[in-house]
Parts: C-alpha cells; structure tokens; sequence
C-alpha cells in the first residue's frame, strides 16, 4: 500500500467496502482519480446469506496487495484524462474495468 498514491489507495478502500457490486463515476485528470464528483457504488447481495464483514476492517500499511489490484492501478495510471464508467468488484477484489477516455484526432 506503501507504493500507492493516495487517490489509489481510496479506489482500494472502496472496492473492499463494496465487496460485490460496481463502483462508478469515478474520473481521472491529468493522470490522478478525482473523487470531487460523488462516486456511486451499486452493491449486490445474495438473499439468506449473511455477510462475512471481512472486508470492512480498516487496512493495514502492511496490505497486501493482489493481481488484481496491481492490474487495475497499472491500468489507469496509463489514462490521463477520462472517466471509469464502472468497475466490477468480486469479494473485495476489482475483477473488471470500464473507461471513457478523451482521445486526440
């Protein structure tokens, strides 16, 4: 987590609260993600099935971070300016992206 902006850090946290669901309208500027328009999370629940809770807990400087989300920061830090129109997140983990992003002509 060390190695992390902190806007990357955020995107992180998020997956983790939402757990199973999307987050979107997340923008990204200059090469940095901008949380100034609200981010919205979609969260999906499976009915008579409680929930573990294991991703609410508040995460460690010593995090350790997975594939996929080394995947997902490696993937925007190559967009300087666009939008994330959704990402997927499965158990705490992105397992999707979708981009808009501004291209030149």
């Amino acid at each position: 987590m060390r190695n992390l902006r902190p806007d990357e850090q955020k995107l992180i946290e998020l997956s983790r609260r939402v757990g199973y669901g999307w987050l979107t309208n997340i923008a990204v500027r200059d090469g940095q993600l901008v949380f100034t328009a609200q981010p919205r999370a979609r969260r999906k629940f499976r009915l008579g099935k409680p929930e573990a809770g294991r991703h609410t807990r508040p995460m460690s400087d010593d995090f350790k971070l997975k594939a996929h989300h080394l995947d997902l920061i490696a993937r925007l830090r190559h967009v300087q300016n666009g939008m994330i129109v959704s990402i997927e997140v499965q158990d705490g983990l992105p397992v999707d992206l979708t981009l808009e992003e501004d291209v030149s002509v």
